[in-house]
């Protein structure tokens, strides 16, 4: 039986390297988004049996829910979660975010996490087996002027990372915070407009090294950053 990759927002960026990485292994792909077209456009291109995609919203408890479900009944198990769907929200300082951004932020980022950890640990944790992956970022670290809500989500997803590694080690399951570090993608070019994006590294590059985090290797460490294993 092949094994169970789940990946969250795998329409673009580093969310659809992975989704390409994982099918290129030869492993049975579920991923989400919220467009049909993004979703379609991946299904289109990618021409896999071994793909399963549908329109999720992640903050959404019960379309996670339903979503996990489908994927257990589809294949039978749950093998490697990588929590990865964000949004960045505005660029401007705390005190101007208007409340309904930033509860979006926190909904998607942090909110969406939670929900899929509850929906798949059970299943991992009765099968003593299994990695969750929850996409972190340097911003999560450190604060930084007008990163706003998603640096707060970061730093949430930091903290509940500890805490579930926790709570779920007795159970055998690994559950990680990784920093993907500075990547080409539209997110990091709508925080940087100036910076070159050639200078940096492809979506693909950090995507092998998570699948070696996931798939290949045991680390030990809990927080991991990309570039510690380039």
């Amino acid at each position: 039986m092949l094994e169970t990759v789940v990946i969250t927002g795998g329409t673009a960026g580093l969310g659809r390297a992975l989704v390409k990485k994982w099918l290129a292994e030869g492993w049975n792909v579920a991923t989400c988004a919220r467009s049909h077209d993004a979703l379609n456009h991946l299904r289109d291109e990618s021409n896999s049996e071994q793909l399963f995609a549908r329109a999720v919203d992640v903050a959404d408890r019960s379309q996670v829910m339903e979503f996990v479900q489908e994927i257990i009944n589809k294949w039978g198990a749950i093998n490697v979660l990588i929590n990865n769907a964000s949004v960045l929200g505005p660029r401007v300082e705390i005190l101007d975010y208007r409340p309904d951004e930033w509860d979006a932020v926190m909904r998607t980022n942090l909110d969406g996490a939670i929900n899929f950890c509850r929906a798949v640990a059970p299943q991992m944790s009765a099968s003593r087996s299994g990695v969750i992956l929850n996409i972190s970022s340097g911003a999560g670290i450190k604060g930084k002027v007008r990163w706003g809500a998603y640096a707060v989500s970061k730093f949430a997803i930091e903290g509940f990372t500890q805490v579930l590694r926790e709570e779920l080690s007795e159970h055998r399951v690994r559950v990680h915070a990784v920093d993907p570090d500075k990547m080409r993608t539209k997110m990091r070019a709508d925080a940087y407009p100036d910076e070159d994006p050639t200078v940096l590294r492809t979506p693909e590059k950090v995507a092998d090294v998570i699948f070696d985090i996931a798939a290949v290797f045991e680390p030990q460490l809990g927080r991991l950053s990309v570039t510690d294993y380039l």
